[in-house]
């Protein structure tokens, strides 16, 4: 069977730190390994005994920092006269800066991985909502829908509880398709663990598990 990852980068982190929290720890994605994660899980599930599970590809969705984005907050910073808004503004700015540095070496560090492939969308701004995602749960949708379709895969392998997703796991299930959904327990919506064919809650893994898809930071 045809197994294919999709992966919400900003989900999937969210979702890390809060076992971080929860369990004192400082892990790091290691997401080259995460499909050998899947793949050995999934090979352990009694609806896959003595199934072949072949890796497709894994496709990430995240939002972009881009030159345009740091326009319109120089521009905010531009047109506001207050000190303390000034203040707020370059606070963001210096931030997503730092960010952009640490995404364009993550963007390049993951064009080495194998069948892994990143889904991009410009990262939006605006004074009231701040800097935020536009577009990435459209896209992962889409994806999800159209490999089906086109029966590039069997098993789609869902790391997000959002529940925008919900109608297209639908479409994909009466596709024939199985639908696994990998989420912490307090970041998936109800009717997405309704509607999931296996829901995998990532803070019920122990800590060898965590182990194969992450790494515990150590300072030096």
């Amino acid at each position: 069977m045809k197994v294919m990852i999709f992966l919400d980068y900003n989900n999937f982190t969210h979702n890390i730190t809060q076992i971080n929290r929860e369990r004192t720890q400082d892990r790091i994605l290691d997401l080259h390994k995460i499909h050998k994660f899947v793949i050995k899980y999934l090979s352990k599930n009694l609806q896959y005994t003595n199934v072949h599970l072949k890796h497709v590809r894994t496709y990430l969705y995240t939002g972009e920092y881009t030159q345009a984005l740091f326009k319109r907050i120089r521009d905010a910073i531009k047109k506001t006269e207050r000190d303390l808004e000034k203040a707020r503004y370059r606070n963001i700015l210096e931030k997503a800066e730092k960010r952009h540095e640490g995404q364009k070496k993550f963007f390049e560090k993951a064009k080495t991985y194998y069948f892994f492939e990143i889904r991009k969308k410009p990262l939006q701004y605006t004074l009231d909502k701040g800097i935020f995602q536009k577009g990435v749960d459209v896209q992962l949708a889409v994806d999800l829908v159209s490999n089906a379709y086109l029966n590039n895969y069997d098993v789609a392998v869902l790391f997000s509880g959002d529940i925008d997703l919900l109608e297209s796991i639908r479409t994909v299930k009466n596709l024939g398709k199985h639908v696994i959904i990998f989420s912490h327990e307090i970041n998936i919506a109800k009717d997405m663990v309704r509607e999931g064919d296996l829901i995998v809650n990532l803070k019920k893994l122990h800590d060898k598990q965590l182990d194969e898809f992450t790494h515990i930071f150590q300072k030096k």
